[in-house]
Formats: C-alpha cells, structure tokens, sequence
C-alpha cells in the first residue's frame, strides 16, 4: 500500500463518510462562491474535486445539498436501525430497492452507493480498501464498485448487515460474488432472485414465481408478512417518482440541454437507495423544476453546445468535477447512461398479486439485469443504447466501465460498429476503472475525450453543416 494509505485499526467506510458528509447538514442551500470554495480548501485535497464537482456550479448547488441532507438523514435511519428493532439487508444496484421499504421491519442499503460516498468523501478514496480486500485473497478481476464498499465493512467495527440479497444468474456476476463472499465470511444469510434468460412470457412467468419465492423468504427471516397496504403506499410512491421520471427524459431532449450534467449522478442513487420513498419524490421535483427554468431562460455552462454524448456503459465515478462538471463547462451534455435506462409497466394496484407482478416486471427489466441476464446481451445492451441515444439526440457514445466488467468489454467492438451502422455515432471507447483513478487518471480521461469531441464528433457536424 502507498504511504498514508494504511488502515487505521477499527476504522470502517462508511462511519468515515458519515462524519465527514456530516458537514454538509450545516450548508445553507444558498451558499456563496466564498464559502463553496472555504469547504474546497477544508477537505484533502484529493477531495477537493467532489466539493466542486457538486457545488461549483450555482445551477445545481442548492440541489446537491439538498439531496445529500435527504442521503445522510436516511443513512442515520440505518444507523439506528438495530436499536429500533429493524434488520439492515444490502441488495445491489441490480435490484430495486421499493420492495424492501414496503417492510416495516428491513432498511436496505445500496453496496455501490457505499463505494461511492467512500471513494469521493474518504482519505484515499476507497484505495486502501480496494488493497485490503485483495490482500484478503480476492482476486484483483472483482468489481470495485462493490468491493471497496463491502471490504470497508468487513475491517472495522460499525453498521454491519443482517442479510444480504444478490442477483444471479446473469446481472452482474461479480457482484453477486462479492456479495456471496460477505455473507459467508460474516456468517449471514444471503438471499437469490434467480432470472431465467428466457424473455418470453413463459420466462417472465417464472421469474414472477421467482420472486414470490423470494419474498415468502424475506418474510420468514424478517418476521414479518408482506402487507397489501403498505405495499400499495411504497409503490404508489414509486410511480409517482416514475412520472417525475418520465418528465426528466423530456427535458433532456432539448438542445442544449438544460439538465445538469451532474444530475445524472443524483438519479443513479435515488433509484438505487431511496426509490419508494419520499425523499426520492422531493429531490427528482427540484430536479425537475431547475431543468425546466433553465430550460425556459436559456442557461447552459458553456458558450455552447459542443456535444451531445449518451454514456453507453457507466459513469467515471471517483472525480465529479473533473467528469460532470469538466464536460458541462466544456459544452458537453451527459444525456444517461446503461443505469439511467428504466422500463415501467402500467401498474394496476388492485391486489398484492398485481402489484407483485408489477414489480417483476420492473425488476426483470432493470438496467443490468436486463442487458446481461437478457438471451443476448451485446444485441439487448445495443438496442437499449441505441433507443436511448435515439430518442434524446445524441451526438456520440463514451464507453467507460470496470476490469471486471468482462461480459461488456468482450462485445464493445460489435458495439461501437452496430452504432455506426444504425445511427451514424461514433463511440470512444475507454479502458479503465470507474471507481479506481489508478487504472486511468482523469487527466488522460480528459485529453482522450477532448480529441474526440475536436476530431470526430465536431468535424462530423461541420460536414454534415456543409452538405
């Protein structure tokens, strides 16, 4: 390990992360450029980054903040989960997390919304524990989208869960590896919805037993029988934070876009931790109205719009400003990623078992279980892609994921031709780890998208100008 990057004893992610996110409780949600700047200058300075990337921009500002006090009050409900009686369970970013909320007795936590905090708010940005969970004897090909936040968990005293859920076969397999290897080391139950590759309604039907098999399972070990009511609550929530949702993608269509880049990241952890609640509602409303008057006095970061790019795989994770807000004031809109694709069906709220069926759907259909636990997953992932590409307008696709993510790296050649030949966009294709800096640090990130955006994407559209 480098100098500095040593393990303190006893020290855990994300009790760490939670003292320190706990400064921005204090913020007022008008802080000035002076006092953005004081908590730049107050954090390492390898965090400066974060505190820029979400506060430097005044568009975006109030709503950062905003969002992170509704993030850290739902994180201090964990905390005091065992006290009241309730049982913590982590699920993935796979899973949808509004079934859980419908149990009064559970409080599911997001593995990769952990790995997030710890990377952009801890000294050493999840590095030592990425190094830890290797020297446990991990192999270095595992996620660290989820094994930074699981191997900080399993070092140091603190919030520790009582179960854990994992997708498999198919959606992620590393993290369901990750995720089978902390419940058998901390002795805890695991919990499988298995997804049958079948996409027929023959399959659908199955994955429907599936889960009911699932939830039967859940409520054995919670104590607790799934009820009608408080399942209709949690999901007449959730569609409510669906139709802010679909008003969120119309917005993005405008040229230029009036959505902050940085947006992109808030909606990834709303869906993956608070979907099913309220928070999620009152955060994705301000997102919403910010767009929409941006969008009606002209505003956008840059002089112009240089480029409109859709994320074919998944953001770049550890440096918010020099991701997010570097291509807003570039003149670069981030239009989504694979993880902002989302499919709801029309829900008929009649029965527990119509709900349920609702829900299997939507879980049978969520961003990487769809594409990788599909019956092919270069054509599924190409098609959604190119839908979502499509239908905002964009200009270009980035491809940027982890080691670990085999499964895309070895189809992103058919990928990036099958672009080409449908809509006529090129792909930059980036190899690197979006949650590790050392693989390939965001200057080189940078630079590779600025010759990109020079050389490809601005000269298409200057021939396309001329002819």
């Amino acid at each position: 390990m480098e100098k500095g990057y040593v393990i303190r004893p006893g020290e855990n992610g994300f009790e760490r992360a939670m003292e320190i996110l706990g400064m921005v409780y204090k913020f007022p949600e008008d802080i000035s450029d002076e006092d953005v700047e004081g908590a730049a200058n107050f954090v390492f300075p390898a965090l400066r980054n974060t505190v820029l990337g979400l506060l430097e921009l005044p568009a975006n500002r109030g709503l950062e903040i905003f969002f992170f006090k509704k993030l850290l009050e739902y994180f201090w409900e964990a905390q005091r989960a065992h006290e009241e009686g309730k049982k913590i369970i982590f699920i993935p970013f796979t899973f949808p997390p509004e079934l859980f909320f419908a149990f009064d007795s559970l409080v599911p936590l997001c593995t990769e919304v952990f790995s997030g905090l710890i990377v952009n708010i801890c000294y050493g940005q999840g590095e030592r524990f990425w190094d830890y969970a290797v020297s446990l004897g991990l192999p270095d090909s595992m996620c660290s989208g989820n094994t930074i936040g699981i191997a900080s968990l399993l070092y140091g005293p603190g919030l520790k869960p009582d179960a854990i859920v994992y997708n498999t076969p198919g959606s992620c397999n590393p993290n369901a590896k990750i995720h089978a290897f902390a419940a058998d080391y901390l002795g805890i139950p695991q919990f499988a919805l298995e997804k049958p590759v079948d996409e027929s309604p023959r399959g659908r039907e199955q994955y429907y037993k599936y889960l009911l098999r699932f939830v039967r399972e859940l409520e054995e070990w919670a104590g607790e029988e799934l009820k009608e009511e408080r399942l209709r609550e949690v999901m007449e929530r959730s569609y409510r934070a669906v139709d802010l949702y679909n008003e969120y993608w119309e917005l993005k269509k405008a040229r230029p876009c009036p959505v902050p880049n940085i947006f992109s990241m808030t909606l990834l952890v709303l869906r993956s931790q608070l979907w099913g609640r309220e928070e999620a509602i009152e955060v994705l409303q301000r997102m919403v109205d910010i767009s929409r008057e941006r969008m009606r006095k002209g505003e956008y970061a840059a002089p112009e719009e240089l480029a409109r790019i859709y994320v074919s795989y998944i953001y770049w994770l550890f440096d918010f400003y020099g991701y997010f807000t570097w291509m807003e004031k570039r003149g670069i809109s981030i239009l989504g990623d694979i993880l902002a694709i989302h499919y709801f069906p029309p829900i008929d709220y009649s029965s527990k078992e119509s709900m349920l069926r609702a829900y299997a759907d939507i879980a049978f259909d969520y961003p990487m279980t769809r594409q990788m636990g599909g019956e092919s997953i270069s054509l599924r992932w190409l098609e959604d892609v190119c839908y979502a590409a499509k239908d905002l307008g964009a200009d270009a696709c980035v491809f940027g994921g982890v080691h670990a993510c085999k499964h895309t790296l070895g189809t992103i050649s058919f990928f990036r031709r099958e672009m080409m030949k449908r809509l006529g966009l090129p792909t930059l294709v980036l190899i690197g780890d979006v949650f590790d800096k050392r693989q390939t640090p965001m200057e080189i990130f940078q630079k590779e998208v600025d010759t990109f955006i020079d050389q490809v994407v601005s000269r298409k559209k200057r021939a396309r100008r001329r002819s």
